[in-house]
């Protein structure tokens, strides 16, 4: 059963690109590959001071930063946050706090629960409210650059 769950923290996010238009996915793509990238820092940062553990995992290797949360519904969910809210930060700010504090107080509890992880470490819930709310808006400074929108166009000048 559990394996179920973690394999549809992975695979369902993957499957609602199908509802997403070809034009938006190749837009948010690499916000979405630079949320990874700090996703997977984050994970290795967890691990290391023991914020969090996880037990069970998709794979044997995947013990430090989780392939069905981090490559999954991470990734894929930021898609959909930048599609739905982008241009519009307070919204997207509300969203993605409403987002982390389900993940925070929900998830991790349901996580604990199902023997995912062996404890909740040493990271409160707030706290991890307070990174995610963080990197949400490193993650939104970084797509107002890559669309141009500060810093001038995002073109190499030849000289």
């Amino acid at each position: 059963m559990v394996k179920l769950i973690l394999w549809a923290f992975f695979l369902l996010p993957w499957l609602s690109l199908f509802f997403l238009k070809n034009s938006a996915i190749r837009r948010y793509m690499p916000v979405a590959l630079f949320a990874t990238v700090i996703n997977t820092i984050m994970y290795q940062v967890a691990w290391t001071y023991d914020w969090w553990k996880y037990k069970e995992t998709l794979f044997p290797w995947d013990k430090v930063a989780q392939i069905h949360t981090v490559y999954g519904v991470f990734l894929v969910g930021t898609i959909w946050i930048f599609y739905f809210t982008f241009r519009k930060f307070w919204i997207y700010f509300f969203v993605n706090l409403i987002i982390d504090c389900i993940y925070s107080f929900g998830f991790r509890a349901l996580w604990k629960k199902l023997k995912i992880t062996t404890s909740a470490g040493n990271l409160s819930p707030l706290e991890g409210i307070v990174i995610m709310t963080i990197i949400a808006i490193a993650l939104y400074v970084y797509q107002v650059w890559q669309e141009g929108l500060i810093g001038g166009e995002n073109k190499i000048k030849e000289e």
